[in-house]
């Protein structure tokens, strides 16, 4: 703890009353204390790796392991599961010597380095923090101790969903807080399966992603309206989806479908359209007038044509959601 300036152990103390501060919202909770454990550190990456059954699942990841949210790996031989199973942290200063890690693994990647940490809940190790590094470093600056404070108040937090049973505790992990739509771990998780299972097969599938710009400056205005709102959005998407499609809240005001159906790109664009259509279809129902202007935007790829991955089939649907072009208004009407 000497090693911690007191500039960053302020940080740390403002950290903790923000996680404090998104209550149930474990996904919120987790991606909360990695990025600021990321930040605070300056790690490359973080990931929160939950323990469910014999596998550890990245369910919140920043930086460097990004591509890996939703991931799932067994638990046995893995330094997190001796974490896990020790109840106690692990320190890779270069992960081309230390016999503890996978080598390969770590490359595939781009690490040499990381931090772990676990969450521990009413004495039960449950999850763990890992602090990702793209060079073998010395850790002398209490990143260890930083991480470990963060992840405590997480575990914390997480302890009460832990009680009522693995189930529960995945719910919470699972599902966006404000809609009740799956959240961005288990959309990824879900595009981590039908990406392997397409590339085993030969077989395709894709994804469509939709922002609506404007809600930042109407959430002032709408206040508890804005669940409401975010949750007619989903419903509205949800009602023009095909069975084995999943919708889910990928972002504050971004939304994502995984099309299950979906042999080539004209069926893909043709459902990206329907279902933009569908958003935009009726106003927003508001309590008052509000002069915020909404705009709804769209992209999609399709697997393998526009990546090979999860990680690059979502970022050639964000290239295409970013690109300035004709967007779609979304009207607003007060009572």
């Amino acid at each position: 703890m000497n090693d911690i300036s007191g500039n960053t152990l302020r940080a740390i103390i403002a950290a903790q009353v923000r996680l404090v501060s998104l209550g149930n919202d474990l996904s919120a909770v987790m991606d909360a204390a990695s990025s600021t454990a990321a930040e605070l550190t300056g790690a490359d990456g973080a990931v929160v790796e939950l323990l469910e059954g014999e596998d550890i699942v990245y369910r919140s990841a920043c930086g460097l392991a990004e591509p890996q949210l939703g991931l799932h790996m067994p638990v046995a031989n893995s330094l997190s599961g001796f974490c896990l199973s020790n109840q106690t942290s692990a320190i890779c200063n270069d992960s081309e010597t230390d016999t503890r890690v996978n080598r390969e693994a770590c490359r595939k990647v781009g690490l040499r380095a990381m931090i772990i940490v676990p969450l521990i809940a009413d004495k039960q190790a449950i999850a763990v923090m890992k602090l990702v590094w793209t060079t073998p470093r010395s850790f002398e600056d209490g990143e260890a101790e930083i991480a470990q404070l963060l992840a405590n108040m997480a575990a914390v937090l997480m302890h009460r969903a832990a009680e009522e049973g693995p189930a529960i505790l995945r719910q919470r992990l699972t599902l966006d807080e404000e809609t009740g739509t799956p959240n961005r771990s288990f959309f990824h998780e879900q595009l981590q399966t039908k990406v392997a299972a397409a590339s085993k097969d030969g077989g395709q599938m894709a994804l469509a992603m939709f922002r609506i710009e404007g809600l930042d400056s109407l959430r002032e205005t709408a206040g508890k309206k804005m669940s409401a709102i975010l949750l007619e959005i989903s419903r509205r998407m949800e009602r023009e989806c095909r069975v084995g499609d999943i919708v889910a809240r990928t972002g504050a005001y971004e939304f994502s479908v995984m099309l299950g159906m979906a042999g080539r790109r004209s069926i893909v664009t043709s459902q990206a359209h329907r279902i933009s259509q569908a958003i935009i279809a009726e106003p927003l129902i508001l309590d008052q007038e509000s002069k915020s202007r909404l705009m709804l935007r769209a992209g999609s790829a399709l697997f393998p044509d526009d990546g090979s991955s999860v990680s690059a089939l979502v970022q050639s649907a964000r290239v295409v959601l970013g690109k300035d072009g004709p967007s779609m208004e979304l009207r607003i009407r007060s009572h």
